[in-house]
């Protein structure tokens, strides 16, 4: 039996040895610790040692060649005398972000049945046994590498109910309720912020599960953190680790709902006109300035150009989006996403892509409204909003079709707003001369994801303003 060099009962010692491992790799830390070559020796055929598109596979090999444990599939935590859970997360660096690092896919927790879950209340729940503790070892992600190469940034305890209690609450139960009504088949990862309920198994077909309270057969699925909420994990580890543990910005207090906060921190501006919004605000009206609804509907809760420092809007990738309709009660508007990296988005699946993570993410929408062509817009209303289900792989069209070409290095025939009923690719650069780098080494044009005008109309704009 091999020497364990922790105290397996002990969450602090545990932590405490996997974060040997920061800024180094698995080899290296072995062979100083002169363990490796006897956990290496003893590594059974089913532990791989180098990627095989396996998304669990670095996860087995450092439970097995580090922590000394064997890999099972039993449903309690990988550290059960310590309640504690291991998951490795990888990263990538962001070439065309000055080589900022980011999560590069949601972390995949543990999977469930509609039915056993329909059994269970939060406070007992597997998922909770399972989660409450995560030990997280976030790695930078390279296909080429062998695991024991890889080099480790981050080793942490993560609680998510410590943090964030009560939004994970909301959204475990939020999933759970909809297979009380017997619409599992209706999950939607829009559902929730926080916690998702992330599909699984190769193709859908084959991981159809029945569900308790309806005859429809929905898909198989596993509890996950959304791929904002986990970027956001690694980057409040991170900045403790670095700065110490401060005081974080949040707007929420205790059992606050984030929808009705956001309401009421726009309730003072309701009916007010732009102008009258930016006095109120201390800031000066420039009518000249193309983005000065964005930038005071933004300003109101707290968010600048760059983003946002707010603890629940970066956990949420909560959408801010402002609309500006017309006296008809239209708008001539499409909504736009922030700008297509051509380098990342060809390495993307597409429920780990950041547009799939931005159009499952909630929308706040900010509605400036005029009664006449000759007045001033106000702020008529703030509305939250998701894209339904049902039109994700609509959406799902545009984004395959653009990174084939991206990959093909097509830069001419994006899909226009005429070849698809929700979502098109448009410049969003400042002119001409606002370039990007592209996988075959050239500069284009700046593009983004853009929802319809039509399609915002048909689902938003019309059930408001009915004439």
């Amino acid at each position: 039996m091999q020497h364990l060099l922790y105290d397996e009962t002990n969450i602090d010692s545990i932590v405490a040895y996997a974060q040997k491992l920061e800024d180094k790799s698995v080899d290296a830390v072995n062979y100083e610790q002169h363990s490796y070559a006897g956990l290496r020796q003893s590594i059974p055929p089913n532990v791989p040692t180098q990627n095989k598109n396996n998304k669990g596979g670095f996860g087995n090999f450092i439970e097995h060649t580090y922590f000394g444990k064997k890999n099972d599939n039993k449903s309690q935590p990988d550290f059960p005398l310590a309640h504690l859970e291991l998951k490795v997360s990888p990263l990538k660096y962001m070439e065309t972000a000055n080589f900022a690092v980011k999560v590069k896919e949601r972390l995949v927790l543990n999977h469930f049945t509609f039915t056993a879950l329909d059994q269970e209340v939060f406070e007992s729940s597997h998922f909770l046994k399972k989660n409450k503790n995560l030990l997280l070892i976030f790695y930078f992600y390279e296909k080429e590498k062998p695991y024991g190469k890889l080099q480790i940034q981050l080793a942490d305890l993560w609680q998510c109910i410590k943090e964030d209690e009560f939004q994970i609450r909301q959204d475990w139960e939020t999933i759970v309720k909809k297979i009380h009504e017997g619409k599992a088949h209706e999950i939607s990862e829009g559902d929730t912020l926080y916690l998702g309920a992330c599909t699984k198994g190769a193709t859908a077909e084959s991981s159809m599960q029945v569900q308790p309270h309806s005859p429809i057969k929905a898909r198989g699925r596993a509890f996950c953190f959304k791929l904002g909420y986990i970027n956001h994990i690694y980057q409040t580890l991170l900045s403790r680790k670095k700065h110490g543990r401060r005081a974080e910005q949040r707007i929420l207090g205790k059992n606050e709902m984030l929808e009705s906060k956001i309401l009421a921190i726009y309730a003072p501006y309701l009916k007010k006109s732009t102008p009258e919004i930016y006095t109120m605000r201390g800031k000066t009206y420039n009518p000249e300035y193309k983005s000065r609804y964005a930038y005071i509907a933004r300003n109101i809760v707290g968010l600048n150009r760059e983003g946002s420092n707010i603890y629940e809007f970066n956990a949420a990738s909560i959408q801010f989006k402002t609309i500006r309709v017309e006296p008809n009660g239209k708008s001539i508007e499409s909504m736009s996403f922030k700008t297509i990296d051509f380098c990342e988005i060809v390495e993307e699946d597409w429920e780990d892509s950041y547009f799939y993570d931005a159009i499952t993410s909630k929308f706040v929408l900010i509605l400036f409204k005029r009664d006449t062509m000759e007045e001033e817009y106000y702020l008529d209303r703030v509305q939250f909003w998701q894209i339904p289900h049902e039109d994700y792989d609509k959406f799902k069209t545009v984004w395959l079709d653009t990174r084939n070409k991206i990959r093909h290095g097509d830069y001419e025939h994006f899909l226009k707003i005429s070849d698809n009923p929700v979502s098109h690719i448009r410049p969003h650069g400042k002119d001409a001369a606002d370039t990007m780098i592209t996988p075959q080494g050239t500069q284009e044009k700046k593009m983004s994801f853009w929802i319809n005008q039509g399609y915002i109309q048909a689902k938003v704009l019309d059930s408001i303003y009915r004439q």
